[in-house]
């Protein structure tokens, strides 16, 4: 990685525009403001500022100072922690004004073994051809793959016996086989006819064997009846495994996710036709589900202990030659298929007799000098306002699921490509200034949830300092920059009345990686994860 030592202001690609484009803080004697103004705060740190916290964390250690003393790293270990003036563990609890909005803290704070964090400049990595061969190798090998189409495809058998079921539904008077309903003027949203004549005129053209048309992965291939392609932009195929199983392999280039990979395996043929759907168990288990499995069964289901699904994995992140991306954190995962009936829309949501795998849930991010790129549930990439026509970008992001049959789900969103260093060694501000800010913006920015909630009440276990990536789409949608963040994570439980007057309780769910409020680490201004600046 290229070096550049700055000792005022980062500009270059990003320029003012970028700070200006955090989420609006209220003016209050604690909160930093944004803007133009805060960007001299984006400056070297004095040279004897790093010296200065490894003596402190020298003398900070007691009985042990000689051993600290006698190894560089050991110093360097506790340099930021002691500079930040940090502890292992915070506890404090705050209530607003009308005591029905309380933020317990009751957590531990992780802050990488390093002496210093910079500000690094990062851009879009497209997804090219060489990137495409490159993970279609990877996770593929020299297996055949063929185009989604071609498997897709509804034979003259197959739509004959469509037609002679919607017939049938209609000679029994069933209009409505499927459960669409019917919308605002009383019409069935399933035009059963329509369906019955669109089958009929499908029926001269369809084929009396599917055709598997082979494909090597790539973006513009002829798409349907017609050839008209994907706009280059998308690839959509089948991997044919030698166990005889399949991925569904798609990829995908547009707006807010330039780069965007999905691989998903699936058991048969027959399956593909099915809604299946990977969701976290953490976050699923918050009381609502009274069949979800314990945690001890998913891991007998599962079948592997964590190690082997990292070893499985980390395989895979070593062959795409990603060597700066590393395990930031795991999940149990389920998967089940939503839908009874190809056809229905209804929410059938989780049952346990669909469910259909379980694995682990694994969450690479970048490490830069020893600081990774903190994990959160938030792709971010969002806009201000659903009529906002503005440019965005997504985080990066690489999740792989594992069971005890390999490589179950890839999703690997918006590669970076990581520029110069805008600043080596950041002016931080200290500890209790962020928990000052911390403590303040939670009763601020969930003020209103009292509006629609008789209580509500957070429990943050985890406060965090690694990077976050900012940027300012109105500016420049395609960069931005890694900048330290203290991210707070945690869950809430809240009362509500419901439609028929009742009052009810939204209990937590175990989920790790819901961040409640995000801190620039350099000036206090608050990040909106969703909006990424």
């Amino acid at each position: 990685m290229k070096r550049k030592y700055c000792a005022a202001l980062f500009g270059i690609f990003i320029g003012a525009a970028l700070l200006a484009g955090c989420a609006k803080t209220p003016e209050s004697s604690v909160v930093k403001q944004k803007g133009k103004s805060s960007m001299e705060n984006y400056k070297e740190a004095q040279d004897d500022t790093a010296k200065e916290s490894s003596e402190g964390a020298s003398l900070d250690t007691g009985e042990g100072a000689e051993d600290t003393q006698e190894e560089e790293g050991a110093v360097q270990t506790g340099a930021l922690r002691a500079r930040l003036g940090a502890p292992e563990h915070y506890e404090n609890e705050t209530t607003d004004a009308t005591g029905k909005l309380k933020i317990i803290t009751d957590a531990a704070v992780e802050i990488p073994e390093v002496d210093h964090a910079s500000m690094i400049a990062v851009s879009q990595h497209p997804l090219d051809q060489e990137q495409i061969d490159l993970i279609t190798e990877t996770f593929f090998g020299d297996a055949d793959i063929y185009d989604a189409y071609s498997l897709m495809q509804t034979t003259k058998s197959e739509i004959q016996a469509k037609i002679e079921e919607l017939k049938g539904y209609a000679a029994q008077g069933n209009l409505d086989p499927y459960g669409w309903g019917t919308d605002e003027d009383g019409n069935y949203m399933f035009d059963i006819n329509q369906a019955i004549e669109e089958n009929e005129a499908a029926l001269a053209d369809a084929p009396e064997e599917r055709v598997w048309q082979k494909v090597e992965p790539q973006f513009g291939l002829p798409y349907g009846d017609e050839g008209t392609g994907w706009n280059d932009t998308r690839f959509d195929g089948y991997v044919s495994m030698e166990d005889g199983s399949y991925y569904h392999y798609i990829l995908n280039t547009y707006g807010s996710f330039p780069y965007d990979v999905n691989i998903e395996k699936v058991d048969t043929l027959e399956a593909m036709s099915r809604s299946e759907n990977w969701l976290e168990y953490d976050m699923m288990n918050n009381g609502s589900i009274s069949d979800l499995p314990s945690k001890e069964e998913m891991q007998e289901e599962i079948g592997i202990s964590l190690d082997e699904a990292v070893t499985a994995s980390q395989k895979k992140v070593e062959q795409l030659g990603f060597t700066d991306m590393e395990l930031n954190g795991w999940e149990m995962a389920v998967k089940y298929w939503e839908n009874v009936e190809p056809e229905s829309t209804e929410d059938v949501g989780y049952a346990r007799e669909r469910q259909s795998g379980a694995g682990y849930l694994l969450h690479y991010t970048r490490t830069l000098d020893g600081i990774p790129v903190t994990y959160t549930n938030d792709h971010g990439g969002s806009l201000e306002s659903m009529d906002s026509d503005m440019e965005t970008w997504a985080y990066e992001r690489l999740d792989i699921t594992v069971s005890k049959d390999g490589i179950e789900k890839v999703e690997f969103f918006n590669r970076y490509d990581i520029g110069e260093v805008q600043t080596e060694n950041l002016e931080l501000l200290p500890f209790d200034e962020i928990i000052a800010i911390y403590e303040k913006m939670m009763q601020i920015s969930n003020a209103d949830v009292l509006n629609y909630e008789k209580e509500r009440t957070y429990y943050i276990n985890r406060i965090t300092f690694g990077y976050g990536r900012i940027y300012e789409p109105s500016a420049d949608a395609t960069t931005g920059v890694l900048v330290p963040v203290w991210n707070f994570f945690g869950t809430f439980d809240s009362t509500y009345e419901s439609e028929d007057g009742q009052i009810d309780t939204y209990y937590a769910s175990e989920e790790k990686y819901s961040s409640q409020l995000t801190i620039n680490a350099v000036d206090g201004s608050v990040i909106d994860l969703g909006l990424g600046y």
